[in-house]
């Protein structure tokens, strides 16, 4: 299924994507990710908002495949923001972006094209790091030299809660704004 925004979807895409609530950004990114898996990438969605088992039987449920097999191959990748961005308490810009250099190219040995990865930024506003994790995103790139295409999933009550300055700082260093 093609998608309204899947002409501006290119390998490296560093998108900002602004939704009004966690059940618009959640259904944004099932479809992101679906698109992504039909698309012969690894998916991946890092997410508090709901349980891994709830995860894995919606996907089960709306893309009609075996995600537990594909879970088990590396082809989807689910995890909670305290196992991808606080597994030291606090958010690390150096290390999560060598996590992502290790995952990518671990999966490049495994043959996939790619990952796609669909991150949920609530975890840092809810754990008082909109800070750092601005600093984080000012130390990403427009477009990833990687075949890394991500959205960073923002909800409208989190951005209001950023200065003018740190919102620039998010829109200089994303390719794509999706509101």
């Amino acid at each position: 299924m093609m998608t309204w925004y899947s002409h501006l979807i290119q390998t490296g895409s560093h998108i900002i994507g602004i939704y009004p609530n966690e059940k618009a950004k959640l259904d944004a990114a099932f479809e992101f990710l679906k698109d992504g898996l039909f698309r012969n990438e690894s998916v991946m969605l890092i997410t508090d908002s709901i349980p891994k088992a709830k995860i894995i039987k919606r996907m089960t449920n709306e893309w009609s495949v075996d995600v537990p097999r594909l879970v088990a191959t590396n082809d989807i990748i689910v995890k909670d923001a305290s196992e991808w961005y606080f597994e030291n308490g606090k958010p690390d810009p150096k290390k999560i972006k060598e996590q992502w250099n290790r995952l990518v190219n671990h999966l490049l040995n495994e043959r996939k094209s790619g990952l796609r990865v669909f991150e949920d930024t609530r975890p840092f506003f809810k754990r008082g790091f909109a800070k750092e994790l601005v600093d984080y995103e000012s130390t990403l790139e427009k477009k990833f030299n990687l075949p890394l295409t991500a959205v960073c999933a923002y909800e409208y009550e989190d951005i209001d809660t950023l200065s003018f300055k740190q919102f620039s700082v998010l829109k200089e260093h994303h390719g794509v704004v999706w509101m």
